[in-house]
């Protein structure tokens, strides 16, 4: 059992089970200072799933691997160039090889991300 039901068994040996609703919201009136807690955050819809996946960059550090942070040091592409291409890609497309993770593209750069928003491969279309 997972709590909050009480078992009764009937005379002829069949077993009812009695759940118990959760407890109701206060009768009076928040004061202005209160606030219900929302059981969750408001969504955004985003235009394809590709965008609700990834992260807000703005000023933050970009996660990424240690092998994409050296791939895009070696090529010369900035954290800044990398930005761009999360937040407005041109191309958003399943990786062909593990389609799980998501290909951004944007000026010839193009950013592998896994599903919780790590940079996994960054490369520069010649």
């Amino acid at each position: 059992m997972t709590g909050g039901e009480d078992v009764h068994t009937t005379p002829a040996g069949t077993t009812d089970l009695l759940f118990q609703a959760p407890p109701s919201p206060p009768d009076h009136d928040l004061d202005a200072a209160e606030t219900r807690p929302a059981d969750h955050a408001p969504r955004r819809a985003a235009p394809d799933g590709a965008r609700a996946q990834r992260p807000a960059t703005r000023g933050a550090n970009l996660r990424m691997l240690k092998g994409a942070r050296q791939a895009a040091a070696g090529m010369k592409i900035s954290d800044d160039q990398i930005r761009a291409v999360l937040d407005d890609p041109q191309d958003v497309q399943p990786d062909p090889t593990q389609p799980h993770r998501t290909r951004l593209t944007r000026d010839g750069v193009t950013v592998t991300m896994g599903n919780d928003g790590m940079i996994l491969r960054v490369t520069r279309r010649r």
